[in-house]
């Protein structure tokens, strides 16, 4: 019970670590080590804040880019056009525009809706008070970006479906050996009751001629007469 216990209260301490609620701003906004890096993890994002349609989960870096913060918008997701990133102002709670046409590299020669930004990580890498991909920005430890877990995880779900189908494989050869043992067996079985029934119809056949040839010497010994010798 007390390792149960134990184990809530760190599990809050670490929470609250990683996202930390913020004042000064008119809606709800939490900071965070880094954004969502997929589909699937911005929606557990999205639940955790309690985001709905109305109000779609966002994840912006401030207008310092010091930190990343997390929130539910005021509308279902923000349009970010072409060439450019955005970051939320704590100042009236609004979100502004940042050209990222200097970047060295990932700035997105397309419009997109900010509930796909996991895909343009430029836009949400950022490092002493800069995004990481202008020339001018040096990465500190203070760096806030998408750990770099991406090939990790391929190489990691790459081994899984490797392991998973050598496993599949010989189970189905396994099944093929078993299903072939058991219908040769089966066979074999088969044969032997054949055979049997066989040596057995074959033995009472030998019987049964042997019972006619017996029944046909008793008769033709009761059917013969003994020869008179005596003169006429």
């Amino acid at each position: 019970m007390r390792l149960v216990i134990l184990g809530i209260f760190l599990s809050n301490i670490f929470v609250s670590n990683e996202c930390k609620k913020l004042d000064g701003y008119k809606f709800p906004v939490y900071s965070t080590p880094f954004c969502p890096r997929n589909e699937s993890e911005w929606n557990k994002r999205s639940s955790a804040l309690n985001c709905n349609r109305t109000n779609g989960y966002t994840c912006l870096p401030n207008e310092k880019f010091t930190e990343l913060l997390e929130f539910c918008y005021i509308g279902p997701w923000i349009w970010i056009e072409e060439g450019f990133c955005l970051y939320l102002e704590r100042r009236g709670s609004y979100v502004d525009s940042y050209s990222c046409r200097h970047f060295v590299h990932g700035c997105h020669n397309t419009s997109y809706q900010s509930r796909r930004i996991f895909e343009y990580p430029a836009c949400i890498s950022i490092g002493n008070g800069c995004f990481l991909a202008e020339q001018s920005c040096k990465s500190s430890p203070n760096t806030t970006h998408r750990p770099h877990t991406t090939e990790n995880n391929q190489d990691y779900w790459l081994w899984v479906v490797i392991v998973i189908g050598i496993v599949v494989v010989f189970v189905c050869i396994l099944s093929c050996m078993l299903f072939f043992y058991r219908k040769k067996r089966k066979f074999h079985k088969c044969k032997e009751g054949t055979d049997i029934e066989r040596n057995s119809e074959f033995e009472e056949e030998t019987s049964l001629l042997a019972s006619i040839g017996n029944e046909n010497l008793d008769c033709s010994d009761k059917g013969k007469h003994p020869i008179s010798t005596l003169p006429p």
